[in-house]
């Protein structure tokens, strides 16, 4: 499954006037989130701060990873949690833009570290919720943003992006079809319709 980042580690921009301490990926509100690996609760944002409601899981190596913009907390300090055992719900909370996940990610000497290659796995283990809510989160996402101007810029981005998106559609219409006639289709179909969406 593939995720989308909205901002990346270190980016500075409107939103983050100093560098982006983690990565903040694009999720549905509501959807239930896992621990990444095995560790201790060491700390529960309430909501209060920037980083809205969230917790922090000190890992057995001593690297933190911190999720926040939850809507929902699961987990309590001092609670040892296992790669993939649910902690929580995603959300908007906080100093928010939108529903997103921020994870981020600090060495034992406190400095943070890049967690983009985490990124995937917050979408792996995730994937008990199902392609259907993500694509559904994305469609309600594009929709709440139409306006005139959004939709013409939606159109030439659109009219940009397509030849690229057939592209990639023929080459999974292709490689699926090595399995399966029928769910040739389907594939191509579905990789076409996630790049409309994704289309900014």
């Amino acid at each position: 499954m593939i995720v989308r980042i909205t901002s990346k580690f270190g980016a500075v921009d409107a939103v983050h006037k100093t560098p982006h301490t983690g990565v903040d990926i694009a999720i549905t509100e509501g959807t239930t989130l896992r621990a990444l690996g095995e560790g201790v609760v060491d700390r529960i944002y309430d909501g209060s701060a920037n980083i809205g409601k969230g917790l922090s899981i000190k890992l057995d190596d001593g690297t933190q990873l911190i999720y926040g913009h939850m809507n929902e907390v699961k987990a309590r300090i001092g609670e040892h949690v296992h790669a993939g055992e649910i902690i929580g719900l995603s959300g908007n909370t906080g100093n928010s833009t939108g529903p997103h996940l921020h994870l981020g990610m600090k060495a034992t000497d406190g400095s943070w570290l890049d967690p983009t290659h985490l990124a995937d796995k917050v979408a792996n283990v995730n994937w008990i919720n199902g392609p259907i809510t993500q694509i559904w989160g994305l469609l309600r996402e594009k929709v709440s943003e139409i306006t005139i101007d959004g939709f013409t810029d939606y159109l030439a981005d659109f009219i940009v992006a397509f030849p690229v998106i057939a592209v990639v559609s023929g080459g999974v219409y292709a490689l699926v079809r090595i399995l399966s006639k029928g769910g040739a289709t389907w594939a191509a179909i579905g990789t076409m319709i996630y790049g409309l969406l994704i289309v900014k």
